[in-house]
């Protein structure tokens, strides 16, 4: 019960976000990019699915299972998610067109420039960013305004034309 908890929570936060870096963590000599992605969904499983650009290699050069590790955030969020696992590239056509309802040449069109990518979530971690105060205290402002009034490194005067005494240096 606990597990389904948990993902239920992740699928819940991963979806608000959606967003997220991509690192492969193999250490063969050639490896997927690093680049940033848009998860499309969580399944019950616990793996995470997307898309990302295909690169200009053979995908059979690459690792088909390999570790990896995505970081989830967004500014306007006050929390962010590390996950890594187990990611696999999906080969599958049949696999595509389960996972999103798309018309045959769309999905065909895809498979040619992208790669779908799943990652089993093996660990992940949660973190929430602190909330800044919003607003100022009474003290704050004073010394605000005394440093804007008073305490100001720039004198501006007024421009006199043939006044060379009154230009700033």
């Amino acid at each position: 019960m606990a597990n389904s908890t948990h993902l239920q929570f992740l699928r819940e936060k991963i979806g608000e976000v959606r967003s997220a870096l991509f690192y492969s963590q193999n250490n063969d000599i050639i490896k997927l990019p690093t680049c940033i992605i848009t998860a499309l969904k969580v399944d019950d499983d616990g793996h995470i699915w997307f898309f990302m650009n295909r690169p200009k290699q053979c995908l059979e050069a690459f690792e088909q299972e390999f570790p990896a590790r995505l970081n989830f955030f967004r500014k306007d969020k006050d929390y962010s998610i590390e996950v890594s696992g187990k990611a696999f590239i999906v080969h599958n056509e049949d696999e595509v067109n389960t996972l999103v309802d798309l018309p045959n040449d769309v999905t065909a069109n895809a498979m040619h420039h992208l790669v779908l990518v799943k990652i089993k979530i093996m660990n992940a971690k949660y973190f929430e960013r602190p909330v800044e105060k919003q607003g100022y205290s009474f003290g704050h402002l004073t010394k605000k305004l005394y440093n804007w009034f008073f305490i100001n490194p720039h004198v501006y005067k007024p421009y006199t034309p043939g006044a060379d005494h009154l230009k700033i240096a």
